[in-house]
């Protein structure tokens, strides 16, 4: 009886000391996020939570909550905001994806290339420019270097601007739009064909980590920050371009 009540006083101090670690991390990141986290979770007494949505959505619950230690946006805009606001100490580039358009199953034989987004009747998701990195950039990057008319015609065709990429992927597995804006690496991970915007038009876009002014304990927020440097190859092995600088 005493060696069990000691066990479960051990087990009450462990829950009440242990550290948590917040990371605020962008939905276009989730799957490899999420298997980072778990990998730590296992081997570290403290514990990371992962806070995940648009990167907009996510900067503006870190200024709001005054609370977070890692910040991972998906597009440089948002790590410059978060910078500019002295959300953020500092950070660096993570890795790099593509906008492309995801195609639902069911209008995969009417959408083939590009211009086919442009006919009438074709149901469009795009993100939100105000929550969401892709959003963001296809607002100010991609759609002021398209022609008016090819503009027009792909707004004309968008019935929702969901607020982060992980809505845009479920309205396409659901086949409830046709096709949606995300990064082709999303694409990839949850199987579906896409269609690239053409060069002219489109741009990469770099994701930043960074270590956030709330933290309570900075040193172990830069310990989990190495961490996912040492870690890195998780999201290559998700099929993502990582172009943080690795450790010897």
């Amino acid at each position: 009886m005493k060696f069990l009540l000691s066990l479960i006083v051990c087990l009450f101090a462990f829950n009440v000391y242990a550290e948590k670690i917040y990371w605020y991390l962008a939905a276009s990141m989730t799957k490899p996020g999420k298997a980072i986290v778990k990998q730590y979770n296992k081997t570290h007494e403290d514990e990371v939570v992962l806070i995940l949505g648009g990167s907009g959505q996510i900067l503006n619950k870190i200024i709001l909550s005054k609370k977070g230690d890692i910040y991972t946006s998906a597009n440089e805009k948002y790590y410059k905001k978060a910078s500019s606001d002295n959300v953020v100490l500092y950070g660096e580039k993570l890795l790099v994806q593509t906008p492309v358009f995801g195609i639902s199953k069911k209008a995969e034989s009417r959408i083939t290339d590009f211009t086919d987004l442009l006919k009438p009747g074709i149901k469009i998701a795009l993100g939100n420019p105000n929550t969401m990195a892709i959003g963001k950039t296809y607002k100010i990057k991609i759609e002021s270097e398209m022609p008016e008319k090819i503009a027009d015609k792909i707004k004309a065709n968008t019935i929702i601007y969901p607020t982060n990429v992980s809505q845009t992927i479920n309205y396409v597995l659901s086949s409830t739009v046709d096709t949606g804006l995300m990064f082709d690496s999303s694409a990839k991970l949850n199987g579906l064909r896409y269609v690239e915007i053409p060069d002219e038009y489109n741009t990469r876009v770099t994701a930043y980590i960074s270590l956030v002014k709330y933290s309570k304990n900075k040193e172990l927020a830069k310990s989990f920050l190495e961490y996912v440097r040492k870690n890195a190859h998780i999201f290559e092995e998700y099929g993502y371009d990582v172009v943080m600088k690795r450790s010897d």
